[in-house]
């Protein structure tokens, strides 16, 4: 039941997210060293405390439905059509990271949507600004920032919640794109 619950959590995250329409296309960006996010919190342990961003879909349209959402991916992961492609099938991420202007009819104002597979376990992460019931009512914090015109996403403690254990992961970090 609580698998059920997690992965309905996630779905409402990806609605938000999917909701809102957009006109561009995209592939992912070239693959490159964007910036580092440092992680805090209990499940670093099993993490890591840092992920190292390798690869960008920067209009996200293409993978979210949204053009407000930028994707973040590690190193040996890419977006191709729409559709992600791995190379590491046990270590990896990608990151959902939306800020929504009023024109985009969202009910959120940001979000983050996040999956890390480190050594084969899969750790999914939500949060929403304003905190919705869908993202465990995390706020994602006053320093999560996506800024598509300066191409620049800004992680400044901002906190996103395990779906499954509901422990606070910490991020910060600046990714430039």
């Amino acid at each position: 039941m609580k698998t059920i619950r997690n992965a309905f959590k996630i779905l409402i995250i990806t609605l938000l997210l999917t909701g809102c329409s957009g006109d561009d296309d995209s592939n992912s960006g070239g693959s490159g060293n964007f910036g580092t996010i440092q992680l805090s919190g209990p499940d670093t342990s099993s993490l890591g405390s840092s992920l190292t961003v390798g690869n960008i879909d920067p209009d996200g349209l293409s993978s979210t439905g949204t053009s407000s959402s930028v994707v973040l991916l590690d190193e040996n992961t890419t977006i191709v059509n729409g559709e992600l492609i791995p190379t590491d099938f046990l270590n990896g991420f990608v990151i959902v990271a939306a800020q929504f202007t009023v024109g985009d009819n969202a009910e959120v104002n940001k979000a983050i949507s996040m999956t890390i597979l480190k050594n084969g376990e899969e750790f999914s992460y939500v949060c929403t600004t304003p905190a919705t019931s869908a993202a465990d009512n995390t706020d994602c914090g006053t320093g999560f920032s996506v800024d598509k015109v300066a191409k620049q996403i800004v992680f400044d403690d901002t906190t996103v919640i395990n779906v499954d254990t509901e422990t606070i992961l910490t991020m910060n970090g600046t990714i430039n794109y």
